[in-house]
């Protein structure tokens, strides 16, 4: 899935994670997990996906993998961190800012 995104040249796989080259860190996202540690020191990166979106606003689109959160919650951290320069989350860019 990841090889056939736009920022498919920010990413590659290894056996246990995939990792993400964003413009201010790079980072590392554990494939059975989704726990996310940024480089150089593998600190931890805490994203919590929000669970109170609302049905109405939720996209209609069927895409193949929905039915696989882990799959979903794990590619919706690389888009967000392949442009990790646009994230305007307080609490995570202070998280980045401080590793």
């Amino acid at each position: 899935i990841v090889s056939k995104l736009p920022i498919a040249g920010q990413c590659r796989l290894d056996e246990q994670f995939i990792y993400v080259d964003g413009k201010v860190k790079q980072y590392k996202i554990h494939l059975t997990t989704g726990h996310i540690f940024m480089s150089p020191n593998d600190q931890y990166l805490c994203i919590v996906p929000e669970k109170t979106v609302e049905k109405s606003k939720q996209s209609h689109l069927f895409l193949p993998f929905e039915d696989d959160a882990m799959l979903s919650l794990i590619l919706s951290k690389v888009l967000l961190l392949s442009q990790d320069e646009q994230i305007q989350d307080e609490l995570i860019t202070r998280q980045i800012k401080a590793a």
